[in-house]
């Protein structure tokens, strides 16, 4: 208890001492006396020239104004300027639509070739031909000769047999073989080595 006691003392006097020991403070912030009087200031050279301006910038409008059907000299000035802004824009946005005219053109055209080019369906079963209402046929559509679309797919379906009846006789059948991790990982090594 005697320590605490000792540092709380000893914390105590040294904020005491810091509390003594801070300037005075005045309140008023006056020098001098109570005798001085008023002095007249001056509103600046900068009120003047700001007064002077209004009138000397409504006659310069005035005076850039050749008629009263003409705009004034800055409103021709800025329209002059900011005109061919307006015409290259113009140019700009009817070239960019021009590309994206030919763009989707191009795309159009693209697709269509592709698909052409894969008009061709695998079929699983010649049979699918035959599939349907027969009496949705309309006249002259129904009964044409499939014979050679079924040769095509028959002979498909015996090669695809013979591919797998040889890899049984050849035991690699590909979903029997063991996995293979894709990244081979090197033996652990043996304890205490």
């Amino acid at each position: 208890m005697q320590p605490l006691q000792r540092t709380a003392l000893r914390s105590a006097r040294k904020f005491r001492s810091q509390i003594q020991s801070q300037p005075r403070r005045f309140a008023s912030g006056g020098h001098g006396g109570h005798n001085q009087h008023p002095t007249n200031e001056s509103l600046g050279a900068g009120f003047y020239i700001t007064l002077a301006a209004l009138p000397a910038s409504f006659a310069l409008y005035k005076f850039t104004r050749q008629s009263t059907e003409d705009q004034p000299f800055f409103t021709r000035y800025i329209r002059d300027t900011y005109n061919q802004y307006a015409d290259k824009w113009a140019r700009r946005n009817d070239m960019h639509t021009q590309m994206v005219e030919a763009a989707a053109g191009d795309r159009v055209l693209f697709l269509n070739e592709s698909a052409q080019a894969n008009r061709r369906v695998e079929l699983r079963f010649p049979e699918q031909f035959n599939i349907g209402s027969p009496f949705n046929v309309p006249a002259g559509h129904g009964g044409g000769n499939l014979d050679q679309v079924i040769a095509k797919y028959e002979k498909e379906s015996f090669e695809e047999n013979e591919r797998k009846l040889q890899q049984l006789r050849e035991n690699n059948v590909p979903c029997e073989k063991p996995f293979e991790p894709l990244a081979k990982s090197p033996p652990a090594p043996p304890p205490g080595a």
